[in-house]
């Protein structure tokens, strides 16, 4: 499955503030808010057990909150660069 982490994500980040800065839709509830939220929102979320593919624009630390989440969940996680290039993060099984 792909994971697309950028704010465009509306089930990801569910009950979260998102708000065009500089032209782009942007992330504006802080991490310490944030975190919850985007947690509480990939619990609702299927998840494919054989593998993710983590892409799309983000700060890093929600690529860090995505990736704890998942780890363990699922038996691959890529990330994918936006060129089409994806790098395998983690295996398990």
């Amino acid at each position: 499955m792909r994971l697309d982490l950028s704010p465009a994500n509306a089930e990801l980040y569910r009950g979260l503030e998102i708000r065009e800065l500089a032209g782009k839709p942007t992330l504006v509830s802080p991490p310490d808010l944030a975190i919850p939220g985007i947690v509480g929102n990939l619990a609702r979320m299927p998840i494919d057990a054989d593998e993710v593919i983590l892409t799309g624009s983000m700060a890093i630390w929600a690529y860090l909150v995505v990736f704890h989440y998942l780890h363990g969940k699922t038996k691959r996680i890529y990330y994918e660069d936006g060129r089409g290039q994806r790098i395998l993060v983690a295996a398990h099984g």
